[in-house]
């Protein structure tokens, strides 16, 4: 008896010591969980899972380890063991996940199955059932378009690809070599992963032959100085490809990632600098870079405070010294979600912004979605679909010269995998692409239209609108007076124009509203303080319908004056070559004349003349300034000096409807109506209204911006 009470003592103190244990497993567990090293906290959490089945956090956080290393068969073995055990707090987001995991491997009727059996659960979290109707339609578009042939082909880079990751392809402009990450063993000093297998990440660099193989020249052009013992992941080049910015996580726990630039001198890249603190927020993770070839605009992934959720995407503003890049704007919830953006890429030859999200309805994973709008706060959002996204994780799309790029865990399932696509025509490719021209013409009627996930099965040529806020890279100008001596535009030669534009925007810059490109007779007098502005968006001619409204009124003030002659002065923004901006200034001008001949006034009367840019890119420059820079003025020459009318626009700086924005200035509604339009939409920031208001009249600069006070407001 003494023995066997010996042992029943043992057996009580050793489950005791057990039942102890847990917590401090599960403490070891989530300190390796928080720094992301999924690998070393599994075997905190499977100990603590063994000693207490009923432990079902433990049971949970090892599941999305497993998940998160891309264990996969693992995971769903685990979340399918807490799906069918009731009572417990974690059962919806297992039965979620065991869902999410069979879409994965493409299997939608069941993963559908499961969304529908756990919309059932009465008590179910509202943001968790959102997320499994997103899942559900994801598996409705999947099915259907996984049977069509869409004539794209997205071809697996064997010569580049390794047993480890291989992810991030971006392409130096300078000289087409190719960059990545890879945790592959390189020659420099790695630490071990600790999210996958394998060692954490450097950058490669391959030379792009002409031939289509690839070559080694890592050694050419090292990366000594910005490879380290930690993970940095590939980034984005300058236009001229002598800066690089990239992600690093160089610190003791790889958390806290950075992005850095480094340039090249003398053929070797400089010591690596953090940008600042708009972008690198403290206690955050700072990712994925990807700068326009302007080099004003930079947009990254970072799950810091103040998103939607998760990672976001967000962009900042450089200032006007080098690096001094403005505070960070959220992209907004049209594009972030509760769950993760990443990788962002932004075109500009179709301005257009393509990123990766695993919060949109998509295939499974992460997917790859094109977003393009009025603004960059409410654009349209399309799932680019089959072949580019899979049922597992697209990421890090990317365009170079004529070769795209994307990252897939397709093939293995394990490790992520570079792929490539031929893009003949950057703005053509993503046009057809975005305008699902060769889509399937059934429609399915996505719920979710009103947040902006929209499917290209779900979308139709016809509904596609231009957009206005998505400002384009700029090239560097070229003397086009040789180029274009013979082109010819309505109004003179584009080389004339040309010539004309640059002799004139020294004196642009004095007086903006001087007319000085032909003499006038001494007695014939020009409206100067009076001139009606018509504003356009980006790379467009069309008139909004608040310079519809303005011809109105100008046509119902001139109409019984002895005018002798009407001048269109066109403008552009610098973006663009001198020679298209002129083109486009001309059409411009001609949309006005056109609706001014309509109105009633003799063709014979009206002059278009086209100015090209209204400020050469040296000048100080701002977005906001180059949207007050596309524009058309009305001048009016006469025998007699005439009084006219004119309004005066202002510019939002946050979206406001007609009445909001007649409320601030203290206004009649019914005016600011009728002098813009009638329409009960909310306006969207960068966009302009007119007011009869006087020149003095001081306007809130939180709200409106002005050709007065835009300097006072972005200083």
């Amino acid at each position: 008896m003494k023995i066997i009470h010996s042992v029943a003592l043992f057996l009580i103190f050793s489950m005791n010591a057990f039942a102890q244990s847990v917590p401090k497993y599960i403490e070891l567990g989530d300190e390796q969980f928080d720094k992301n090293r999924f690998l070393e906290a599994i075997p905190y959490y499977d100990k603590a899972y063994a000693i207490s089945k009923k432990n079902y956090y433990a049971g949970y956080q090892l599941a999305v380890c497993y998940e998160q290393t891309l264990q996969y068969e693992k995971a769903m073995k685990g979340f399918k063991k807490l799906s069918e055990q009731a009572g417990h707090d974690y059962q919806t987001k297992s039965i979620y996940k065991y869902a999410t995991l069979n879409k994965l491997e493409s299997k939608f009727d069941l993963a559908d199955s499961i969304y529908q059996e756990l919309a059932k659960i009465t008590d179910i979290d509202p943001e968790l059932l959102e997320l499994a109707n997103r899942q559900r339609e994801g598996c409705l578009i999947a099915k259907r378009e996984q049977q069509q042939d869409r004539h794209y082909q997205v071809e697996y880079i064997k010569k580049l690809n390794s047993n480890f990751h291989d992810y991030g392809a971006t392409e130096n402009p300078a000289d087409g070599h190719l960059v990545f990450a890879t945790s592959r063993n390189l020659s420099g000093e790695q630490y071990q992963g600790s999210q996958y297998s394998g060692l954490l990440p450097d950058m490669m660099m391959y030379e792009v032959r002409e031939n289509g193989s690839y070559h080694n020249i890592s050694n050419k052009h090292r990366f000594d100085k910005l490879n380290t013992k930690w993970s940095e992941g590939s980034g984005t080049f300058n236009a001229s490809g002598d800066k690089f910015y990239y992600t690093s996580c160089e610190n003791e726990k790889n958390a806290g990632c950075k992005i850095k630039f480094s340039a090249l001198v003398d053929e070797k890249w400089s010591d690596p600098v953090e940008l600042n603190e708009f972008i690198n927020e403290p206690n955050s993770e700072n990712k994925h870079p990807s700068l326009s070839i302007t080099g004003d605009t930079l947009f990254f992934s970072s799950d810091r405070p103040g998103g939607q959720g998760g990672s976001d995407i967000w962009m900042s503003l450089r200032g006007d010294d080098g690096e001094s890049w403005l505070p960070a704007i959220n992209m907004g919830k049209v594009i972030n979600t509760r769950e993760n953006e990443i990788t962002p890429y932004y075109s500009s030859a179709h301005e257009s912004l393509l990123f990766s999200s695993n919060g949109h309805v998509g295939y499974g994973g992460y997917d790859i979605f094109g977003a393009k709008g009025h603004s960059f706060f409410s654009p349209d959002l399309f799932n680019i679909g089959f072949p580019f996204n899979s049922t597992w994780d697209d990421t890090y799309f990317f365009i170079g010269d004529s070769t795209g790029y994307l990252s897939s865990n397709r093939e293995t399932k394990e490790v992520l995998d570079l792929y490539k696509f031929s893009v003949p025509n950057e703005r053509l490719f993503l046009s057809l692409l975005f305008a699902g021209e060769l889509m399937v013409d059934a429609q399915i009627v996505s719920r979710y239209r009103d947040v902006g996930a929209i499917d290209l099965v779900t979308f139709r040529a016809e509904d596609y609108e231009g957009y206005a806020l998505f400002q384009p890279v700029i090239t560097k100008k070229k003397d086009l007076r040789k180029l274009f001596n013979s082109s010819a535009v309505e109004g003179g030669s584009v080389a004339s124009n040309l010539e004309s534009a640059r002799s004139n925007r020294a004196e642009r810059t004095k007086s903006r509203n001087t007319v000085v490109a032909q003499a006038k007779p001494a007695k014939i007098y020009e409206s100067v303080d009076n001139v009606e502005h018509l504003y356009f968006d980006y790379g467009d001619y069309t008139l909004r319908l608040q310079s519809k409204q303005a011809l109105n009124d100008f046509y119902a003030a001139v109409k019984d004056e002895p005018y002798k002659k009407i001048n269109l002065l066109s403008y552009s923004d610098h973006h663009g070559s001198e020679k298209g901006n002129v083109v486009l200034c001309q059409k411009r001008g001609n949309a006005a004349k056109a609706y001014l001949i309509d109105l009633g006034v003799p063709e014979e009367k009206i002059q278009v003349m086209a100015r090209g840019e209204m400020r050469s890119e040296k000048e100080k420059d701002h977005w906001f300034r180059r949207v007050l820079d596309r524009r058309v003025e009305v001048h009016v020459e006469s025998h007699e000096p005439l009084s006219l009318p004119a309004a005066r626009n202002v510019v939002l700086r946050k979206p406001l409807t007609l009445d909001n924005i007649a409320e601030k200035m203290n206004l009649d509604p019914k005016d600011v109506h009728r002098w813009n339009g009638t329409t009960k939409k909310v306006i969207t920031p960068g966009h302009s209204v007119r007011l009869y208001i006087p020149n003095s009249t001081i306007v809130d600069p939180k709200f409106f911006i002005t050709e007065e006070n835009i300097w006072e407001v972005f200083d």
